[in-house]
């Protein structure tokens, strides 16, 4: 998968044609994705605030979003558009979004069973990223992972994990 530093162009421009309008509603803009799926370009806005996204929020701010990406010059490269929640899941894939996430139960996949780890899949807390080591705990005790050993990171919110140590 691999981390992205930035947006690609189409994500730029959608980023910075709608961050003001998810934001003057009170929401948070977690991610911008232009994706290929099958035969059709979908352009996703992945909105948040603290205490969740509701149909209702993302109704408030679908309109005006979509106007606006009706406005922009990259529009027929898009097929469908998405207003949606990150989501109790939300995958963890830009720089940003690691930091944002210090302290967060997550869900870690690596490319290859790391040091430190029971699994190539396994259920922590990301104590720490200096940009480019992630420091995790699990029950597995902690370990620490370069960025290029990591194929997949997404938050957890897992019930099963709830007794999951925060402190060494």
């Amino acid at each position: 998968m691999g981390f992205a530093k930035g947006f690609n162009q189409v994500e730029a421009a959608a980023e910075k044609a709608v961050r003001p309008i998810v934001e003057s509603h009170g929401f948070s803009l977690w991610d911008v994705v232009f994706v290929k799926e099958g035969a059709k370009w979908y352009l996703r806005i992945l909105i948040d605030k603290p205490e969740g996204i509701s149909i209702d929020d993302c109704e408030s701010i679908d309109g005006l979003i979509n106007a606006k990406i009706d406005e922009q010059p990259f529009v027929d490269k898009i097929d469908y558009l998405e207003v949606g929640s990150a989501g109790l899941e939300r995958p963890i894939r830009r720089i940003d979004q690691i930091n944002a996430s210090v302290g967060k139960k997550i869900r870690l996949k690596t490319y290859k069973l790391c040091e430190g780890l029971p699994e190539k899949d396994v259920k922590c807390v990301l104590r720490s990223f200096d940009g480019e080591k992630a420091a995790v705990l699990g029950e597995f005790g902690e370990a620490e992972l370069l960025l290029t050993e990591i194929s997949a990171m997404n938050y957890d919110d897992f019930d099963d994990f709830d007794e999951i140590i925060t402190e060494v």
